[in-house]
């Protein structure tokens, strides 16, 4: 029986919409923005192994990174950490790059970072020896990585560092540079003194100490420039190439002394009194630094650190003290 155009609008009109609401959906698919692999949001993680060899969850692109130490390595890879530790405000060549960073105090104060809300936090071993209650309370908040200074500042903590916060890149980039100034800064020095030897020792009240392959100019002279040290130093190295200092007596003196001295002593107070009454000694006249004019007074507060900068920025200076561009030139 044949039905009427009117008998069969419903039908129709039902089939019609379950048409173009299939339509509207493939088309609603079509036009949603691709997600890509290549930028991970801070939400998604991976397990690295830190220094204490112990497997710690942390964000793949880390976004607030509170920095006990080595807020100049993050810097030089782009990153401007939210918060860090003293010694971060006391590379003098970052501080302009620290303006806006947070202070966390030494010992790290866990309710300020709790405030930060961080996604990680980077901390020297040194610190859960040192800190133990502080660390156990800051682990609570957010993953912590440690590193061990009982590495290769460069070639350890920082491709370590930059691994950590996906930057190797950038890492490989500033080492290509570092090395690039190192070459030349050898070349230069090469011409200059030969095999002269070099020490640095740094005179308190009450003791006195040799720096050795850290900071203070220590990793700079001995690993970036290969500077030669004295016997007495170099056995000091060989025992561990990543120590910091060794405390001698006056006494010792001589058998530390490099043909060239570069000297950390504070320019006020007890530290300078005891420098003056060492340069009155007769044995500070016998050395043969003194003799021949080798003294290079270094500035406590830009030596200060081991961090990467300061182990550039210190190269570059240390290279003119000991090869002035003028040197040769009358002879």
């Amino acid at each position: 029986m044949y039905l009427h155009n009117s008998q069969r609008k419903p039908g129709y009109i039902l089939v019609l919409l379950m048409a173009l609401a299939v339509l509207a959906a493939a088309c609603g698919q079509g036009n949603e923005p691709k997600k890509s692999a290549a930028a991970p949001s801070p939400s998604q993680t991976r397990k690295v192994v830190d220094d204490l060899n112990r497997e710690v969850e942390v964000p793949l692109a880390p976004e607030r990174i509170v920095a006990g130490e080595f807020a100049a390595e993050l810097l030089t890879l782009g990153i401007k950490p939210i918060a860090s530790g003293d010694n971060g405000f006391k590379v003098v060549y970052t501080l302009e790059e620290m303006e806006g960073v947070e202070r966390i105090g030494d010992p790290p104060n866990p309710e300020k970072i709790l405030e930060l809300d961080p996604d990680l936090v980077v901390a020297p071993t040194v610190f859960l020896e040192i800190y133990p209650e502080q660390m156990e309370r800051i682990s609570k908040i957010a993953p912590v990585y440690y590193l061990s200074f009982d590495q290769d500042p460069i070639y350890g903590i920082y491709v370590k560092l930059a691994e950590l916060v996906g930057k190797s890149d950038k890492a490989e980039a500033w080492i290509a540079d570092y090395e690039r100034e190192a070459e030349l800064a050898r070349e230069r020095l090469s011409a200059a003194i030969g095999k002269e030897t070099v020490s640095i020792f740094r005179v308190e009240r009450g003791r006195m100490r040799i720096y050795l392959n850290r900071n203070f100019a220590g990793y700079m002279l001995h690993s970036s420039l290969k500077l030669p040290a004295p016997e007495a130093v170099a056995a000091e190295i060989e025992k561990n190439p990543n120590s910091s200092a060794v405390q001698i007596s006056m006494e010792k003196l001589p058998e530390y002394a490099g043909d060239h001295l570069f000297i950390i002593v504070r320019g006020e107070g007890d530290d300078k009194q005891a420098f003056e009454e060492i340069r009155e000694s007769g044995l500070w006249s016998s050395l043969d630094a003194v003799k021949k004019g080798h003294i290079h007074f270094l500035d406590t507060d830009k030596y200060y650190g081991s961090d990467i900068v300061t182990i550039l920025e210190t190269m570059k200076e240390a290279v003119d003290m000991l090869a002035p561009a003028d040197f040769g030139k009358g002879n």
